[in-house]
């Protein structure tokens, strides 16, 4: 029998906190993995977001190749082969729990009957981790499983203005779990991925467990995190009753109205960021004028108005294997890419009949002490929606530089770092190495030659899905799962292809 997959994925989980002596979380069982595994420290994600990171992963793709562009949300593409039809094809059984958030976004056509889901504000600690050892303990031991568990903890506690560390256990109030809040919700985490694993025959299991994207909020002091919070609710914007006034109006004009529709949502979208932009510009400028450092003042403009941008904060992620095949006591840091994952994955387990995706190639050469050229490792701005605040750039990563530009004008918003005597990004030395800048434009060129970084546009939905999603979604509102995205007109439109009104009216009907 082939040996069982489980692919954990600690939403936002950087490389420098789960190993190394930035590290002031107590993580005995993640230190534990690593000892009796492989540890890749320099592991480079592709998109600082989570449908553009994860469906890369999935696809060994990179984000402007897989995404699908579907109204205002960038969704996976339902039409890129990835790898879990892969091992679907080779007899394995393939199941994920994860964000309801996120299976909107294209998860739920990838796992389809297989799929379980839970609230954003579900943890390991209050509830969610027992529900997933006894779904561990479901499958059956006649099947090869491969079982995909995206965890929001660490996430949710970006989230200030809704997180309560009050509701949590002792140890995130605790600071000899972690100097901030971010370290101590992941040594609560942590103990519970030891309960998890406690559960699992690691001599026919392998354990993958690495993260989609990473966060500023992982180097946040106390200053920092009680700025976010106040800033969190000066970004809020309310609507008012015209524009409510208005929306209902809108839903109520005729399809071949709908460019019109668009037109005036993106007008009032954009006035709106402009406003929050206002509030918070004085606050910016203060920041501006201090005299911190340029990584300080970047952090601090982050916790004020949150921006996407390719510095590694977002990009450097963990890469852990343990398990079937994989040596022990290993520490690799030889700079990799996450499209490297799956092809590794499969090549462990001895699959053959693989659709690899032309970006990745398999790391077990390196994993069994063999030379393996390192690869640039290409970034971007990709984000799970359009309306995300962006800097808009592409760039490529090597272990000795970081360069990136804009993504439509090579000659705008050009940066170069130098990762060996500058790791925080602070000195921009573009202008006085544009050798180098020439060689790293050289690798953006040779990937995106051929192709466009235009997302496609998802397909449009036959009357039969349209029926199909409508009815998905009144179950969900009815069972109440779906509450905290009843009232986004944006999501549901884009995700389902129907209207709050036609939503509103079939749920009464069917009352």
């Amino acid at each position: 029998m082939k040996p069982n997959i489980l692919f954990i994925v600690i939403d936002s989980l950087r490389a420098d906190k789960c190993y190394g002596d930035k590290k002031t979380s107590v993580t005995p069982n993640i230190d534990s993995l690593i000892k009796n595994g492989t540890y890749f420290s320099q592991n480079i994600t592709s998109a600082p977001a989570t449908i553009p990171s994860m469906y890369s992963i999935l696809t060994s793709l990179y984000p402007f190749e897989c995404v699908a562009q579907e109204g205002n949300f960038f969704v996976i593409n339902p039409e890129i082969n990835n790898y879990v039809k892969n091992l679907e094809r080779n007899g394995y059984s393939c199941y994920a729990t994860l964000p309801i958030l996120i299976s909107y976004l294209g998860f739920d056509k990838v796992f389809k009957d297989n799929l379980e889901t839970f609230h954003r504000t579900s943890t390991l600690y209050n509830g969610l981790g027992e529900k997933i050892i006894q779904r561990l303990k479901s499958f059956s031991m006649t099947e090869s499983w491969f079982y995909y568990l995206h965890l929001y903890d660490l996430m949710w506690i970006s989230d200030p203005a809704n997180f309560n560390s009050e509701d949590g256990p002792d140890e995130i109030r605790n600071e000899k779990y972690g100097e901030n809040q971010y370290e101590r919700i992941f040594s609560v985490m942590d103990a519970w991925l030891g309960r998890i694993l406690q559960n699992l025959n690691l001599k026919n299991t392998l354990v993958v467990i690495t993260a989609d994207h990473g966060t500023d909020i992982g180097v946040y002091n106390s200053e920092m995190e009680e700025s976010n919070k106040v800033f969190q609710e000066l970004r809020k914007h309310d609507t008012g009753i015209g524009f409510k006034i208005g929306q209902k109006i809108a839903h109520k004009l005729p399809k071949s109205m709908s460019p019109v529709r668009k037109k005036v949502a993106g007008k009032y979208t954009s006035k709106t960021d402009e406003r929050i932009k206002d509030k918070v510009k004085p606050e910016l400028e203060k920041i501006e004028k201090s005299e911190l450092r340029p990584y300080e003042k970047r952090l601090m403009k982050y916790s004020i108005l949150p921006i996407t941008d390719l510095y590694d904060d977002k990009y450097v992620v963990p890469l852990i294997l343990t398990g079937y095949n994989i040596p022990s006591n290993k520490i690799i840091n030889q700079q990799i890419r996450s499209v490297d994952i799956f092809p590794t994955i499969t090549d462990i387990i001895g699959l053959s009949d693989v659709n690899y995706g032309k970006r990745g190639r398999s790391l077990l050469p390196i994993i069994q002490g063999k030379n393996l050229e390192e690869l640039p490792a290409y970034i971007e701005t990709a984000t799970n929606s359009v309306k995300t605040q962006t800097d808009n750039s592409i760039g490529i990563r090597t272990s000795k530089f970081k360069y990136f530009r804009d993504r439509n004008d090579p000659t705008k918003n050009v940066h170069l770092y130098d990762l060996k005597n500058d790791p925080l990004e602070e000195k921009n030395i573009a202008e006085d190495n544009k050798d180098v800048v020439e060689e790293m434009e050289k690798h953006v060129i040779e990937i995106l030659k051929g192709e466009s970084l235009e997302h496609k546009q998802s397909k449009k939905l036959t009357e039969e899905e349209i029926k199909k999603a409508q009815d998905k979604v009144i179950h969900k509102i009815k069972e109440g799962t779906m509450g905290e995205y009843f009232d986004n007109y944006d999501f549901l439109r884009c995700k389902q292809g129907l209207s709050t009104l036609l939503i509103a009216k079939s749920f009464n009907s069917d009352k």
